[in-house]
């Protein structure tokens, strides 16, 4: 039957032994890599974010309209008209007091 086993523990170990210390000289070489990658993940995600800062900018919301603008000027101009208006007649009233008194 069945001669002897077919891995012997001192196999087991020594295969244990080979592959951790193949994990370690992998290490740096994975860090290198994931390195790499979250920098070029960072300049990716820096690009697509600048790209869509300048579509905002580009895509700013209208608040002036024509009409709008329109409205604004009536109401300065017929508030400076009165302004002109009580200014000349107080003009009016100290060339009256000073001819008068």
């Amino acid at each position: 039957m069945s001669k002897g086993p077919l891995v012997t523990r001192s196999e087991l170990r020594r295969q244990k032994e080979k592959n951790s210390s193949k994990a370690g000289f992998d290490e740096p070489v994975r860090e290198k890599n994931t390195l790499k990658l979250q920098k070029e993940y960072e300049r990716k995600d820096e690009k697509i974010k600048s790209f869509y800062r300048k579509e905002a900018k580009k895509q700013k919301e209208l608040t002036k309209t024509r009409s709008g603008e329109s409205r604004k000027s009536r109401e300065l101009n017929s508030f400076l008209v009165g302004a002109i208006i009580v200014v000349s007649l107080l003009i009016g009233v100290v060339l009256l007091a000073t001819f008068f008194l």
